[in-house]
């Protein structure tokens, strides 16, 4: 019966009626070994035809990593990384404003304290801009939670300002330094000054003045306005991260074709709800 139910739950979590699902999601946190291998599949369906899911227009996805990241599945680390390095526009469609306001902490909540997977994608040339920009946000979560030590991450990223890592208009560079500067960019002036000299940093990012700023600071205040920064972004209560999401306020505009998404799930929710049905009138005859 469990399997069913998660079936239905899917189902519930991919009919995006601008409601957030709370109920629903309340009883999938106590089928975590049920549907975890299930969530995951939706992350690989992603990633394996990006282009038919985004047609199809799904919404499971996003309560997929919400509660992955939540139940901190190590296993669903690569099929995130996999589901969110496809094409620009699929990954717009998909995704939205997740790939740089969420997925840092999707990345860091399922590492498992392993952050190898993390500094690949961050050095893979032939990544998104912004997927390899939100895994280095994934490093500062990672200094910020003491799985890194500042010395590591600091080195490693100062090491990324060579002019080589990105295209020199790339917004890469902007990521790299900001995160450096909010962990305190102490050691890495000499790096960072040179790539705005090199014109490697767009203003819209940081100025060199705003991490002077921030190198003023005390490095114990720099830590804490960092840790501070992260437990918001990884809230422990998993409808306080989903629910403030602009699609499910009533006050907020509605995502393009909402109204229509919703009528076509109305009709989709339907059909699947009589195939979960007579598969379990068969299951209980045997």
């Amino acid at each position: 019966m469990s399997a069913t139910r998660v079936e239905e739950l899917i189902e519930e979590f991919d009919w995006f009626d601008g409601v957030y699902k709370r109920d629903e999601m309340e009883e999938a946190l106590t089928l975590r070994e049920e549907i975890t291998p299930r969530l995951i599949r939706i992350l690989e369906a992603v990633a394996d035809d990006p282009a038919r899911y985004a047609r199809e227009e799904h919404y499971a996805n996003v309560y997929a990593v919400a509660l992955l990241a939540h139940f901190q599945e190590p296993a669903a680390h690569l099929p995130i990384i996999r589901a969110f390095r496809i094409p620009e526009d699929q990954r717009e469609t998909i995704w939205g404003d997740m790939v740089t306001e969420t997925l840092p902490a999707l990345l860091f909540q399922t590492c498992n304290g392993q952050l190898a997977a993390i500094k690949e994608l961050i050095l893979d040339k032939e990544a998104p801009e912004f997927v390899r920009g939100a895994a280095v946000g994934a490093l500062t979560y990672a200094m910020a939670r003491e799985v890194a030590g500042r010395e590591e991450v600091i080195t490693f990223l100062s090491g990324l300002l060579t002019g080589t890592e990105a295209e020199v208009d790339s917004y890469f560079w902007g990521n790299v330094v900001s995160a450096i500067s909010d962990l305190h960019p102490e050691g890495a002036m000499e790096a960072i000054r040179k790539a705005f000299a090199d014109g490697l940093i767009p203003a819209m990012f940081i100025t060199l003045e705003e991490v002077e700023a921030d190198l003023r600071l005390d490095m114990e205040e720099a830590r804490l306005l960092l840790r501070t920064r992260v437990d918001q972004r990884t809230p422990q209560d998993v409808h306080d991260y989903l629910s403030w999401f602009a699609c499910f306020q009533e006050s907020a505009p509605r995502p393009i074709n909402c109204t229509l998404k919703s009528q076509q799930n109305k009709k989709k929710k339907s059909r699947a709800k009589s195939k979960l049905a007579k598969k379990a009138r068969k299951k209980n005859k045997r």
